[in-house]
């Protein structure tokens, strides 16, 4: 009966450092991603994470707005959809602090995904579903606070503050 022989005590040491340098490497990735993705909002309001596709019902009934049937030729604010790496998409600014009275016009420029306006409150009217090229408006009839995301998308999140 042939035996294999055992490894050096040299050799397994070396075998031992280079899995304990590729483990370092590998948990220094890790929690290097972990912030790569950047804040996706707090558990408040529009900023809840949910899967793909899934509706949030929030309603809110002394919100108000009007899609516009024709897109206005020069619009008060402008939220552009980019494409973003990391989140997929990006509404910017996600953000926006408007008047009573305000158009605001969504621009699809992500040439990779489809994205959608959909509001928390589902008694107020969501966008379709699109690709780069598309423009949407709505002007906003009473003050509140307007969440909203993609629903294509968890943590593509937006919000517009309307005062009176």
């Amino acid at each position: 009966m042939s035996l294999l022989p055992l490894p050096a005590a040299s050799e397994r040491a070396r075998g031992s450092r280079w899995a304990l340098g590729l483990l370092a490497v590998l948990v220094t990735f890790i929690v290097a991603g972990c912030g790569a993705f950047g804040d996706v909002g707090q558990p408040t309001d529009a900023h809840i994470l949910t899967a793909p596709g899934t509706q949030i019902r929030q309603r809110n009934s002394t919100l108000s707005l009007a899609v516009l049937p024709k897109l206005p030729a020069h619009p008060d604010y402008k939220v552009i959809i980019y494409h973003n790496v990391n989140t997929v998409g990006e509404f910017v600014p996600e953000s926006l602090t408007v008047p009573v009275g305000s158009t605001v016009e969504w621009i699809w420029t992500d040439q990779y995904d489809q994205h959608n306006v959909w509001w928390v409150d589902q008694e107020l009217i969501n966008s379709p579903t699109e690709g780069s090229g598309f423009k949407w408006a709505v002007k906003f009839k009473a003050p509140g606070v307007y969440d909203y995301y993609c629903t294509l998308h968890p943590g593509m999140l937006g919000r517009v503050v309307v005062t009176g």
